[in-house]
């Protein structure tokens, strides 16, 4: 499981590195409105004590954003509820996702509630939560402090693993026989004796009770005309 988180924690890492490439952005612009009141404030026109509320005000706003970035959806609050805004959708419209179920889009109140008692929904949450609990037993409390979709992606993967090993078992276990037009004559033979010989069992073992007196022998209707029968 660590191997498997760790991997998946790296994947979510590179989005990670592109959000904070837009962040460096931002704090470049603000360092330079920074650098721009500076020298205004040597040519005269800004006073010490506007300066000091610039350096506030921009306090303010590192303290704002480091608590979004505490504020991502993780594994314990999906928990609670799976429904979270997709923060990386593109357009105007607000988009709201499902952490057990990733490929749905959810556009409004109505859509979200009819979603939620959905039988697909129900068991695939149903899943989530157990798998979530078992990497908990796991690995500790760091499981819930996860972007929820490592765990679905995880479990996902886990299902069609476990989907194509219930396919080669089946495969196994079904008679591996050719077709008709693939057999050669002795083949196709042995085949219809095969098959004749199946039909014919049950009915070798009726006659054998049957002569053995284990089953009543049943009597046969009479070819012979009763006296004064007419033609």
């Amino acid at each position: 499981m660590f191997k498997r988180l760790s991997r998946a924690h790296a994947r979510k890492g590179d989005l990670v590195d592109e959000t904070d490439d837009g962040d460096a952005v931002t704090l470049q612009a603000a360092l330079d409105e920074d650098s721009g009141s500076e020298t205004e404030s040597e040519s005269g026109s800004e006073s010490s004590s506007e300066q000091e509320a610039d350096s506030e005000q921009d306090s303010h706003s590192g303290e704002e954003d480091v608590g979004n970035e505490q504020g991502e959806f993780t594994v314990k609050q999906a928990l609670q509820s799976p429904i979270y805004l997709d923060d990386e959708a593109v357009g105007r419209a607000q988009i709201f996702r499902c952490a057990a179920c990733p490929a749905i889009q959810l556009r409004n109140e109505k859509g979200i509630e009819v979603h939620q008692e959905s039988k697909a929904h129900l068991r695939r949450y149903s899943r989530f939560i157990e798998f979530a609990e078992a990497e908990f037993q796991r690995e500790g409390e760091r499981v819930y402090n996860l972007d929820p979709r490592i765990l679905a992606d995880l479990l996902e993967e886990e299902r069609k693993a476990a989907q194509k090993t219930q396919e080669k078992s089946s495969e196994n276990q079904l008679p591996k026989t050719k077709p008709a037009s693939q057999m050669s004559r002795a083949e196709r033979r042995k085949q219809r004796r095969a098959s004749r010989r199946d039909k014919r069992a049950p009915l070798q073992e009726a006659y054998a009770k049957r002569a053995a007196g284990e089953l009543p022998v049943e009597s046969k209707p009479s070819k012979k005309r009763q006296k004064g029968s007419t033609v």
